[in-house]
């Protein structure tokens, strides 16, 4: 499982209000992640404004493909530098040209939204019906061993 995965499962539940995740510790260790992509892509996209580069929205369809550079394959996300319809990762395409001349930068999310759903995340209380497997269970360890297993 990648962390662009992770992300983008977060992302896309949160927005819909789907994901429900009990374990505090999974919680505090995903919002970290997302933490450290928010201020990435932050940090980015304001480097990039500052230095006059047009960054254009692009969005992402739903089954969209993960998107990986082209030249190290490290996994890109949100912040897309594309020549010649090939996906680069900053690093790549600064590589290329310094000031990415040739380089379109495309964004997949909006600031706003990535930060809402981070805002969002958070543990929640087990359903009731955990408490009512939990005594299932009990009940079954009270059988006779020749009826647990029917």
């Amino acid at each position: 499982l990648s962390l662009r995965r992770v992300r983008e499962a977060v992302v896309s539940t949160q927005s819909t209000g789907y994901a429900k995740i009990h374990d505090g510790q999974l919680v505090t260790q995903i919002r970290h992640c997302l933490e450290g992509t928010l201020n990435r892509c932050k940090e980015t996209k304001e480097r990039l404004q500052k230095e006059g580069v047009t960054i254009q929205f692009h969005g992402r369809e739903e089954e969209e493909w993960t998107h990986y550079c082209e030249v190290c394959e490290v996994e890109v996300f949100n912040l897309l530098f594309v020549h010649d319809r090939k996906v680069h990762c900053e690093s790549c395409a600064r590589s290329a040209s310094k000031t990415l001349e040739h380089f379109v930068v495309l964004e997949e999310y909006e600031i706003s939204d990535l930060t809402e759903v981070l805002e969002k995340f958070e543990k929640v209380p087990p359903p009731p019906e955990t408490e009512t497997l939990e005594s299932f269970k009990d009940d079954v360890e009270r059988l006779p061993p020749c009826l647990r297993d029917l």
